[in-house]
């Protein structure tokens, strides 16, 4: 069964981008629901419409129930739930997530993308997930899952080794904490998946990723995901409870320093 880990609030996750990036090309909206904003330092914030251009060093902000979806310079995908300060270099092709949700998906040919928070590092290599800080201050979460595809994040310079529905969680004070969720469950509820108008150029795999669970499942490869999980907003999140059984049974009190998590693998609860 899969493990959850905690570390502190900063993330630079590395996936792939298209071979030729242009720092002069900017990333472009495809859709804008309710409110949007886009600007810089040194602009004032205007509206963000169908279309809107997003140069090197600007950001975009979504407001309550609104949400946002960006092609970047190289058909990768990012897409942005409500709440969401995103900014974006062209010229180090980097999104820096400073509040909010976002799903990426990138191209399984795409030259490396980096998207980063604050203190945690993942490689990847065509791979479609989501990544949300909540919270604010000692109370910051930071939540990197992975839908299909793999990833290997790295937490207070310990690996953790991702892949389809394993969630990588990482709480102030606390261990880095790896935990599996529903994948099927998660795609069908998601607003990142159902609400958004255009296509992900990684479909086919998402849909490959879908079919090997539920054959897991099916074969007995795979043990269902705690029932702690709540899938009613934007991705899976643990109850507090249940977060707080995992720690106590790892061996690890809330307010203690985080001792040095041993590498994961994903998926590591199926079978051969």
């Amino acid at each position: 069964m899969k493990t959850r880990h905690n570390s502190y609030l900063a993330i630079a996750f590395v996936l792939g981008i298209s071979p030729s990036l242009e720092a002069d090309q900017p990333a472009k909206v495809t859709e804008a629901v309710n409110v949007v904003e886009h600007g810089s330092k040194e602009s004032a914030t205007t509206p963000a419409t169908i279309g809107t251009p997003v140069h090197d060093g600007e950001y975009l902000k979504t407001g309550t129930k609104s949400r946002a979806e960006m092609l970047l310079p190289t058909a990768s995908i990012a897409r942005l739930g409500a709440n969401t300060i995103f900014n974006y270099s062209v010229e180090s092709n980097t999104v820096d997530l400073q509040a909010g949700t976002i799903l990426f998906c990138k191209p399984k040919d795409a030259r490396q993308l980096n998207i980063k928070t604050a203190a945690v590092t993942a490689g990847i290599t065509g791979t479609t997930g989501f990544i949300s800080i909540q919270g604010s201050g000692s109370k910051k979460t930071c939540i990197f899952g992975i839908v299909e595809g793999h990833a290997i994040a790295h937490a207070d310079d310990h690996p953790f080794l991702l892949g389809a529905g394993d969630i990588l969680e990482f709480k102030m004070g606390t261990r880095p904490f790896v935990f599996a969720f529903d994948l099927p469950r998660f795609v069908k509820s998601s607003p990142l998946l159902t609400k958004y108008k255009g296509h992900l150029t990684n479909q086919s795999s998402i849909d490959a990723a879908l079919a090997e669970y539920q054959d897991d499942v099916r074969r007995g490869f795979i043990r269902p995901p705690s029932h702690a999980i709540d899938y009613s907003g934007d991705i899976p999140i643990l109850s507090t409870p249940a977060y707080d059984s995992a720690l106590s049974n790892q061996g690890q009190s809330k307010g203690a320093p985080p001792p040095p998590p041993p590498p994961q693998s994903p998926n590591s609860f199926k079978g051969p």
